[in-house]
């Protein structure tokens, strides 16, 4: 999309932050199982990640289109809580948000991306493999004995 810029967020910005992301994961609320952890984030977790790691806006002009953290590893840069609004979804925003991050990781000279996708979000491992990422792991969230996750990884 072309008229989507890529901004960074500042640790002053946690309330936009967590609003757009909140209302980018509303649709998963009741459907997924266990609920995503994204509804217990508050404005000070949101400040925190932003000032420990870092975050980008994907802004339309003046309003949030979506949003993504990263947190920085041993060797490796970890994307979490991606969300685009649903209006603009399939539009590449997603992909834009994800390149930035892989942007950061380059730039520190991190050799992996890792990221965590939910077992039944299909749509968002096509999305992630298209990008690169690879299935490394199953895990199971506390108190479920199948598996509901998969860590995902790109080597740059």
């Amino acid at each position: 999309m072309s008229d989507i810029e890529v901004v960074v967020a500042q640790p002053e910005q946690a309330a936009q932050f967590l609003e757009v992301l909140v209302a980018s994961f509303e649709a998963y609320r009741e459907t997924l199982v266990p609920q995503s952890s994204v509804f217990r984030e508050t404005l000070t977790t949101i400040h925190d990640k932003l000032s420990a790691g870092g975050g980008f806006f994907a802004m339309h002009g003046e309003e949030i289109a979506g949003v993504v953290l990263y947190q920085f590893k041993e060797n490796a840069l970890y994307m979490g809580r991606l969300g685009v609004l649903p209006q603009y979804r399939r539009q590449g925003i997603a992909r834009l948000l994800a390149q930035a991050v892989e942007q950061v990781a380059l730039k520190h000279h991190l050799p992996t991306i890792e990221l965590g996708v939910r077992l039944v979000l299909e749509s968002n491992q096509h999305l992630f493999k298209s990008l690169g990422y690879e299935i490394t792991e199953s895990h199971s969230h506390e108190g479920y004995s199948e598996i509901t996750w998969f860590k995902m990884v790109k080597r740059l």
